[in-house]
């Protein structure tokens, strides 16, 4: 069908800009597939600048594909990998997930894979660790897996891994 000039112009404008916005809508997939699929290198351990991350990012993309399909205690300890220091396990409602880690962390700290770092005299733990991040002899945290304010929080006497 033929258009007229003008009207010709505006679809070809328009079909330009609908090209534009489908590649966007594309990156976009991209990221959300990276981010869905463990692809996308999260760092969050103090220390790391926004440089060094961009060019990190590229790099290590595929060597932190996360193991979507794997056992829930590989899954667990690829986290600690990708956060690199101390965390807290908090089951947030809203995630949709209904997995005990509990008990999966449980069994990694029966098989010394994790420790639980908690305060002396204490029963109860506060954060866990890998134990591959413990020098000393189990007896402290290094430094590049410790989160920000952790001297803060705590000293290396009123504390102990089990």
């Amino acid at each position: 069908m033929e258009y007229p000039q003008d009207v010709e112009l505006i679809i070809t404008s328009l079909t330009k800009e609908k090209r534009e916005l489908l590649d966007k809508v594309s990156e976009i997939d991209k990221a959300i597939k990276r981010i869905k699929y463990g692809n996308l290198n999260v760092r969050l351990s103090k220390g790391i600048t926004n440089e060094s991350n961009i060019a990190e990012s590229e790099t290590t993309q595929k060597q932190q594909a996360f193991p979507l399909k794997a056992d829930l205690k590989v899954q667990v300890i690829k986290i600690f990998e990708i956060l690199g220091g101390s965390c807290q396990t908090q089951r947030h409602s809203g995630t949709g997930i209904n997995h005990n880690l509990r008990e999966t962390l449980r069994n990694l700290n029966k098989h010394e894979i994790l420790k639980l770092l908690q305060p002396k005299g204490t029963q109860r733990g506060l954060y866990w660790v890998k134990t591959e991040w413990l020098e000393e002899n189990g007896t402290r945290l290094k430094e590049q897996h410790k989160f920000e304010g952790f001297d803060l929080l705590f000293s290396d006497d009123m504390i102990e891994f089990k």
